[in-house]
């Protein structure tokens, strides 16, 4: 995904014009309470969450930039999409 979704233009101006991108090591032993929090079981995943930390959306797995897209276009908080 690093290379087919998070490395395309539009992705990228779409994760920035609505949302804080944030890339987590789970290699790293200090970070097993958030992998624990959001259930994360295998890599990649894709959780978006709202500014209190509630998943809005979660999706296991590798996706293409399409799915992606769509994805970040059904989020919504106080009933207005965050992305297109």
């Amino acid at each position: 995904m690093k290379r087919t979704v998070w490395a395309d233009k539009l992705v990228a101006a779409s994760v920035n014009a609505g949302f804080v991108a944030v890339t987590i090591d789970v290699d790293d032993p200090s970070v097993a309470e958030t992998l624990s929090r959001y259930r994360v079981g295998s890599t990649p995943s894709t959780i978006i969450t709202d500014p209190q930390g509630k998943v809005l959306q979660q999706k296991d797995g590798s996706i293409g930039k399409e799915n992606f897209l769509k994805l970040l276009g059904e989020v919504k908080v106080s009933g207005t999409p965050i992305a297109p």
